[in-house]
């Protein structure tokens, strides 16, 4: 059997992780806010065995920080989302769409102290963030 893969995009309010940066520019200041969500994705696993035999079914999961950037400048709006992947994962017995709400209690569980993990990728994207006001500048003169 070829095992399903589901796609659940979670933005629950345990995931409010907000970060706000402002980076000098000799284009002028820009202010970036980063938040963050998670994304899981499911693989029902096994199969559904007839009555009074052990089923073999299980959702297998895992979590991806996803950090969604929003810089303002003065030219308009640089969006990027940046992705951490593999952040947790888990499994449980039974089919995935009957696990959701479990999963989903997972999941927060795993990634409710994710605020230095927000902090880092909203660094590293500092050096990109640059290079694209950069660009900007080039087109622009």
């Amino acid at each position: 059997m070829i095992p399903l893969i589901l796609g659940l995009l979670l933005a629950a309010p345990f995931s409010e992780i907000a970060h706000s940066v402002r980076i000098d520019h000799p284009a002028g200041p820009v202010h970036a806010d980063y938040r963050m969500r998670v994304d899981v994705r499911h693989q029902q696993l096994g199969v559904a065995a007839p009555g009074g035999r052990a089923s073999t079914l299980r959702c297998r999961w895992e979590a991806d920080l996803v950090v969604d950037r929003h810089a303002r400048h003065a030219a308009g709006t640089l969006q990027r989302a940046l992705r951490q992947e593999g952040v947790a994962a888990g499994s449980r017995p039974g089919w995935c769409t009957a696990n959701r709400a479990a999963i989903a209690k997972d999941v927060a569980s795993a990634t409710k102290d994710m605020r230095g993990a927000v902090e880092a990728l909203a660094g590293q994207d500092a050096e990109m963030l640059r290079a694209e006001l950069d660009q900007i500048g080039r087109v622009n003169t």
